[in-house]
């Protein structure tokens, strides 16, 4: 009977869920425009959005794989419930594929945002990395929640266990004895393939290597190299593009402005007139600086928004995808020497990587605040 009843209950949660978040879908401010900006909006004021509003896109669709997963989530906990001759040793051994209800529910309920993030030392967690990193450029995590680094100067990539700083393996790109060299900037993965841009634009394609591995590659040129200097990459899965992103221009077209450009994963080439450019005014008037230079870039896996870091001012800004800068503040100077990368853990966990400059690389962590 318990069986029956666990089944009802559940059945009627995820119906639950669903409901609100269509109520989410179809609750909008009637006054807000498409991109989500209100018509009385404060151009001063940073704009914090729920989880629905700051997606710009119909193709969108972290909302419905949120629920997916959580569906998921009822679904395993029916047949666990219902399956009494299982070994307890198979459920206790791989929990993977069925993350706690509780948490599944939490995550779509979350309004991510900058201001979530405390930057403060009472709540991070810092690493001192090793020296092999010690030119840290770029960070990305894989689906399955593993981190993953670059350096500055070869084509060498690393897993870092960010939860105690050790560096878990290495491979490298190569189609001889030595790795690749470049000026590598930024570093994203999409599936099963890793991506690699330099500040040329040049984007370097590969498989995930076994430790001490060299994997071949494939290179695309992107052509942004000639409008720009690209110092970051990040992949937006609404749009199926990698976001490359400029940190100084090189056209009189680009001057005084940060654009991202959009390279298309399917079409392997660059999307012309899909590309974002704002002034860099709108950042540093935030923070009382003359100049925002941008070091990374990552979309927030929970808002679908693009998180902006950068090195020589020590801030991250957070902006929509349509441009629209939402708010930008200031790292713990202290902590930071030179941020150089950004990703996002699965439970929304802020990591970001700092250079040597000649001393060790570290790795900060920064929880989501614990008020959310």
């Amino acid at each position: 009977m318990k069986n029956h009843t666990d089944k009802y209950l559940l059945g009627f949660l995820g119906f639950g869920i669903l409901l609100y978040l269509l109520s989410m879908g179809f609750g909008k401010d009637p006054s807000s425009n498409f991109s989500g900006n209100s018509s009385n909006a404060d151009p001063e004021t940073p704009i914090v959005r729920p989880l629905v509003d700051t997606m710009e896109t119909a193709s969108d669709t972290s909302t419905v794989r949120l629920l997916a997963d959580t569906m998921a989530v009822l679904d395993y906990e029916e047949d666990s419930s219902s399956d009494f001759n299982r070994n307890p040793s198979d459920t206790d051994t791989d929990t993977s594929t069925a993350p706690p209800l509780a948490d599944a529910i939490a995550v779509v309920q979350k309004k991510i945002y900058l201001e979530s993030y405390t930057l403060n030392e009472e709540t991070a967690t810092q690493w001192k990395l090793s020296e092999h990193l010690e030119e840290i450029s770029g960070l990305a995590m894989t689906r399955d929640n593993r981190l993953l680094a670059h350096n500055d100067e070869r084509g060498a990539i690393f897993e870092i266990d960010y939860q105690n700083g050790s560096i878990a393996k290495s491979f490298q790109l190569s189609d001889m004895k030595n790795p690749v060299a470049s000026d590598f900037e930024g570093i994203a993965t999409i599936d099963d393939q890793i991506y690699l841009v330099t500040s040329s634009g040049r984007l370097y394609e590969c498989r995930e290597g076994t430790a001490g591995e060299s994997v071949l590659f494939n290179v695309y040129t992107t052509g942004v190299g000639r409008d720009c200097e690209i110092e970051g990459l990040a992949y937006d899965e609404s749009k199926r593009a990698l976001l490359l992103m400029c940190k100084g221009a090189r056209s009189a077209d680009m001057e005084g402005r940060l654009a991202v450009y959009h390279w298309s994963i399917d079409e392997k080439r660059l999307r012309k007139d899909a590309h974002i450019a704002i002034p860099v005014d709108e950042f540093a008037r935030h923070i009382k600086e003359k100049n925002f230079q941008p070091s990374g870039i990552e979309r927030h896996p929970i808002s679908g928004n693009y998180f902006i870091i950068a090195a020589r001012q020590g801030a991250i800004a957070e902006i929509t995808p349509g441009g629209k800068v939402v708010a930008v503040r200031e790292f713990p100077a202290q902590w930071h020497r030179q941020v150089e990368g950004i990703a996002f853990a699965a439970d929304g966990t802020l990591i970001v990587s700092d250079e040597g400059a000649g001393k060790r690389a570290r790795l900060t962590l920064y929880p989501i605040s614990g008020s959310q």
